[in-house]
C-alpha cells in the first residue's frame, strides 16, 4: 500500500524532474523529506523564505522548461511566496506547487492554528492561489493529492506555461492508497497525459505571412520571451539573416538574438535602442512573435510606435488572447513560436526570394555607428567620474562578458541601466525578472541559476535596496558554496523610485550607507569593496572568474534613470 508521498515523489521523478525548492511546514516536511531521502534523483533545496523558493522554482521552469517544484506551508507559500509565483504567472514559467491547507488534522471548522481552507477563523488559501496560477486544485483524499499533481504537472507545460496548485488537506497527505490499480478513473502513466502538440500556424497563414515579409520594403521581427520558452533561437536567427530583416526585442526577451549580431537592434520600448524605436517606427512590416506587445515595451501603447493605419502587424503567439490585445493586426495566429518561426522559413526558401540581404544588413551596419544613434554607448558611458556612474560599471562588465556567462538582474534601477546598455554574446545569456519585476528577484533567481548551471560563470546584478531585501539567500549560498558573484549597485538609495519624487520627497527613498563587502565577510563569503574606479576592473574580473561565493559592493552616483530613457 503505498504512501502518497511516494506515488508524488515518483511521478515527478518520472518528469526528470531534478531539483526541489521549499521550506517546510505544516504537513509538508514530510514530503520534502521524502525529496530529501532521495538524492540520487533530485537536490533539495531548503531556502531561508518561502519567496525565495518560489524565484529558483521559476528560474528552474525558465531554463529547463520542465516544472519548477516549489513546496512549503499553505499560508506562506500563499504570501511570502507569492512574490516568485506572481513572477512565474506574468512570465509564463512552469511552476507546480505543492502545499497544504493547514488544517490540521481536519478540524479546519474550528478556526486552528494558521488554518487556510476559508472557513470562519480561518484563511482562504484556494482563492489566493487562484488569483496567481493556471490551475489551483484542493485535494481532500489521498487519491486527489495523485490525480492533482499529475494534472498540475500537465497544465503547467501545456500552451503558456505558468504556475499551478495543488493544496492539501492534512490526512491526504500523509494518506496511503491501497491498491493503485483500482483508482477511478484509473491513474494513467503521466507521459500519456504530455503527449500533446502545442498550438501551430496553419499552412494558409505561412503562405500569408511569408508573403507580406517578401513584399516588405522594411520589415522589422519583434521578439518576446516566448523565444525563450519555446527555445527558438535558431529559428529566429536563420529567419532574420535569410530575409535580412532587422530584430529587436522586449525586455524579456533579450537575448534571444545574439546582441552583437548585424541585424540585433536591442531593446525596444522605453529603455530601447534610439535605432531599435526608430525602425520600428519606420518598418512597413511588423511581424511579432512571442511577445503580447505590453505597454512597457511599446511606450504604452503609442500610435506612433506601431500604427496599424500605415504599417501591416502579424503577431504569432501561443496564447489566443495577446494577438489584437493591444493593437488590432493585419493577421494574428495562435502558434508556439519556434513551430510558427520553422514553417515561415521553409515557405520563403520554397519562394526562393530575391532580396539583397548584404544591403539590408550594411544599410544598419551605417545606422549603428552612427554617434546620434548612440547605439550601445551614452553619455556616461567612458564617464571617469567618481561616485562611479552607473553606465560606466556596464561597460566595464560588456568589456569583459565572454559568450559563456551568464547575467542575471534584478529589479528597480539596477535592471534598467543593464536592459539599456549590456550587449549580450549569446542567446539565453541573461535571466532577468520582468512579469512583475519584484525587488529581490535576482538574489534568489541567482543561486537556482548557478545550481543549474554549473559550468558557467553567473553574475547577479542587484541595487542596495534589493540586496537589503535579500541577504538571507546569502546563507544559502554560503551552505551550498557557490561560486556566484553578487555585484550590488549601492547608491544608498531606492533609485527607481528616488528618480519620479520632487527634491522634498526623495528623502523618503534613501536607504542608509551599507557596507556590503564587510556584512559578506562577517558570514563567511568574501567580500569586496569598490569606491575608486582604478579598483572597478580588477574586480570585476574577479567577479566573472570567480571560485567561490564573492559579493562585490561598487559604490555608484545616483544617476537617473530618465537619462537612458527613449520616448517615440
Amino acid at each position: 500500500m503505498p504512501r502518497v508521498i511516494d506515488m508524488v515523489v515518483d511521478m515527478i521523478a518520472e518528469m526528470g524532474i531534478d531539483h526541489v525548492f521549499g521550506l517546510p511546514g505544516g504537513v509538508t516536511p514530510f514530503l520534502l523529506e521524502e525529496f530529501y531521502k532521495r538524492k540520487d534523483k533530485f537536490t533539495t533545496i531548503v531556502a531561508r523564505q518561502e519567496g525565495a523558493a518560489a524565484i529558483m522554482a521559476d528560474v528552474y521552469g525558465r531554463i529547463t522548461r520542465k516544472p519548477g517544484i516549489l513546496i512549503g506551508q499553505g499560508p506562506f507559500i500563499a504570501t511570502n511566496g507569492g512574490v516568485g509565483i506572481i513572477e512565474a504567472y506574468m512570465a509564463g514559467s512552469p511552476i507546480v506547487i505543492i502545499t497544504d491547507a493547514s488544517d490540521w488534522n481536519g478540524i479546519n471548522q474550528h478556526a486552528p492554528y494558521q488554518c487556510g481552507t476559508g472557513e470562519y477563523g480561518s484563511i482562504n488559501v484556494p482563492n489566493i492561489m487562484r488569483s496567481m496560477t493556471k490551475y489551483t486544485t484542493v485535494a481532500t483524499n489521498p487519491q486527489e493529492v495523485v490525480y492533482g499533481v499529475e494534472l498540475a504537472i500537465k497544465h503547467a507545460i501545456s500552451g503558456r506555461p505558468g504556475p499551478t496548485c495543488v493544496i492539501a488537506r492534512w490526512q491526504s497527505m500523509i494518506g496511503i492508497i491501497k491498491d493503485p490499480m483500482e483508482l477511478r478513473p484509473p491513474l494513467h502513466e503521466l507521459t500519456g497525459l504530455l503527449n500533446v502538440s502545442p498550438p501551430c500556424i496553419s499552412p494558409d497563414d505561412t503562405q500569408k505571412i511569408a508573403r507580406y515579409l517578401l513584399d516588405a520594403e522594411s520589415p522589422v521581427l519583434l521578439c518576446g520571451r516566448g523565444i525563450h520558452a519555446s527555445n527558438a533561437y535558431e529559428e529566429l536567427q536563420e529567419l532574420a539573416e535569410l530575409i535580412g530583416m532587422p530584430v529587436a526585442t522586449s525586455y524579456m526577451g533579450k537575448s534571444s538574438i545574439v546582441e552583437t549580431h548585424d541585424l540585433s537592434l536591442g531593446v525596444m520600448g522605453g529603455l530601447a535602442q534610439k535605432l531599435a524605436n526608430e525602425t520600428i517606427r519606420g518598418a512597413d512590416v511588423i511581424l511579432a512573435v512571442g511577445t503580447c506587445l505590453a505597454p512597457e515595451n511599446t511606450v504604452n501603447c503609442s500610435i506612433e510606435f506601431i500604427d496599424p493605419s500605415r504599417q501591416k502587424l502579424i503577431h504569432v503567439d501561443i496564447d489566443p488572447r495577446n494577438a489584437a490585445w493591444t493593437y488590432p493586426v493585419t493577421l494574428g495566429v495562435t502558434s508556439d513560436a519556434k513551430l510558427a518561426l520553422k514553417a515561415i522559413i521553409n515557405e520563403i526558401k520554397n519562394l526562393s526570394p530575391n532580396i539583397n540581404v548584404n544591403e539590408r544588413i550594411n544599410a544598419i551596419r551605417i545606422k549603428k555607428e552612427d554617434i546620434e544613434n548612440e547605439y550601445y554607448t551614452s553619455k556616461f558611458y567612458n564617464s571617469d567620474n567618481v561616485p562611479i556612474e552607473p553606465e560606466r560599471l556596464v561597460k566595464e562588465i560588456n568589456e569583459i562578458l565572454s559568450s559563456d556567462d551568464i547575467i542575471v538582474l534584478d529589479a528597480g534601477n539596477s535592471r534598467m541601466w543593464f536592459t539599456k546598455l549590456l550587449q549580450t554574446k549569446n542567446t539565453g545569456q541573461l535571466i532577468a525578472g520582468g512579469g512583475v519585476a519584484g525587488m529581490c528577484w535576482g538574489t534568489s533567481a541567482a543561486i537556482a541559476t548557478k545550481l543549474l548551471y554549473k559550468d558557467r560563470n553567473v553574475v547577479e546584478i542587484s541595487g542596495d535596496g534589493s540586496m537589503l531585501m535579500g541577504l538571507y539567500n546569502w546563507s544559502t549560498l554560503k551552505e551550498l558554496n557557490l561560486p556566484l558573484a553578487y555585484i550590488v549597485m549601492n547608491n544608498s538609495a531606492l533609485g527607481n523610485v528616488r528618480d519620479y519624487l520632487s527634491r522634498k520627497g526623495r528623502p523618503m527613498s534613501d536607504v542608509p550607507k551599507t557596507n556590503f563587502a564587510n556584512i559578506a565577510k562577517s558570514m563567511g563569503i568574501e567580500g569586496i569593496r569598490v569606491e575608486e574606479l582604478s579598483e572597478l576592473k580588477p574586480a570585476l574580473q574577479n567577479a566573472f572568474t570567480t571560485d567561490k561565493p564573492l559579493v562585490v559592493d561598487v559604490v555608484v552616483s545616483q544617476g537617473t534613470n530618465l537619462r537612458i530613457r527613449q520616448s517615440v
